[in-house]
């Protein structure tokens, strides 16, 4: 495969594309240093580290704009695996043992790292095919391990990664980012838990617009104050979430995958099938659950500061949330093969294309 070379000079590209990468962390870790660096501009640290969950002074009513913090520089070097990377693929290793899932394999793929967990983690992704085409018709984004407890999508991603890189002609001119574990410190812990380190939970994290209105109403009233479901004291406070955004805005993918479970069901958020950019995604959706066998299609509801609701709704991004059956990690290996020809066929599916034809068609009628 072609040697990845990620995006350089961000500033650069962001004055041309409208791309915009967020960070509030001016601390770039030693361990990093050989293989990525942000360069940002002072002012951008919006919260210490140091900072509880539990402190009194709420700042729920803070949101940052995405657009107010964009580094000078975004330079990724993926020729060697960072000392830190090679670390947090042994410590994945140790938990695939865990699971009695065999090898992860992690050590095989020279991994994108940027940005680190509270616990200092990295959070890595790969992409398949060749980053330095300027122009990518066809890129879609796969997440999984947003929910550290939702253990099954973890190994899901990492046989997805080993299959196409056994199977290149799947990845074709496309381009497939996959990040395999969001929220690495709710995975690599004794007892995994739905929130990262800080007790927030990532999937409620995200800046919609209506967070600082009623994410945290919301979380009181509906949840009863479940820790689990604490949606941060204000909105793209946590690591995780920036990363998603950055990752979002940096590769701007036609559709996203965030494969979560145990729900089993298949939901989209996005274009309204009313519209010719909904009528290509109503497609996909209903082809990728008939070559999973017929797997339920369900319009479950969107949350404040969800993914679903950030990209989808708000930035008219198609985003499926692929529910698996349950978190039995027993099970992960049968989960991969009945979504495998699914997967496929959603990495293959050029929804750009198939929106201009639509609006071709609609034309000529």
């Amino acid at each position: 495969m072609t040697k990845i070379v990620s995006v350089l000079m961000a500033m650069i590209l962001s004055a041309c594309s409208n791309v915009s990468i967020i960070n509030n962390d001016t601390q770039v870790r030693k361990e990093n240093k050989t293989e990525a660096k942000e360069v940002v501009s002072e002012s951008t640290v919006y919260e210490s580290k140091n900072e509880s969950i539990g402190d009194t002074k709420t700042q729920q009513d803070k949101v940052i704009n995405e657009k107010d913090i964009l580094p000078k520089e975004y330079i990724t070097k993926t020729e060697e695996n960072s000392p830190a990377v090679k670390e947090y693929c042994d410590k994945t290793n140790e938990y695939f043992a865990k699971y009695n899932w065999g090898k992860s394999h992690c050590h095989d793929f020279t991994w994108h790292h940027v940005r680190d967990s509270y616990w200092g983690n990295p959070i890595a992704w790969y992409v398949f095919g060749n980053e330095e085409e300027t122009e990518h018709q066809n890129v879609t984004l796969i997440m999984c391990g947003v929910h550290g407890d939702e253990i099954t999508p973890i190994k899901f991603c990492y046989d997805l990664m080993m299959d196409l890189k056994s199977n290149p002609q799947i990845i074709g001119d496309n381009l497939i980012i996959i990040a395999p574990l969001v929220t690495p410190d709710s995975f690599f812990r004794k007892k995994p838990t739905r929130t990262n380190a800080r007790g927030v939970d990532i999937n409620r994290n995200f800046p919609t617009q209506d967070w600082a209105k009623n994410a945290i109403k919301l979380w009181k009233t509906r949840y009863g104050s479940d820790k689990r479901r604490f949606p941060g004291k204000y909105a793209l406070s946590e690591q995780e979430t920036i990363f998603s955004v950055n990752i979002i805005n940096l590769y701007k993918p036609q559709k996203i995958i965030s494969v979560h479970a145990p729900l089993t069901l298949l939901d989209y958020d996005g274009p309204s099938f009313s519209q010719s950019e909904g009528k290509a995604a109503k497609q996909l959706l209903v082809q990728m659950s008939n070559k999973a066998g017929k797997y339920k299609i369900s319009n479950y509801p969107f949350f404040t500061g969800s993914l679903g609701n950030w990209a989808g709704n708000e930035r008219n991004i198609p985003t499926y949330t692929l529910e698996l059956p349950n978190s039995d990690w027993n099970k992960t290996d049968t989960y991969y093969k009945m979504f495998r020809t699914a997967l496929h066929h959603a990495i293959q599916d050029n929804l750009s294309y198939s929106e201009k034809e639509t609006k071709s068609q609609t034309l000529n009628q």
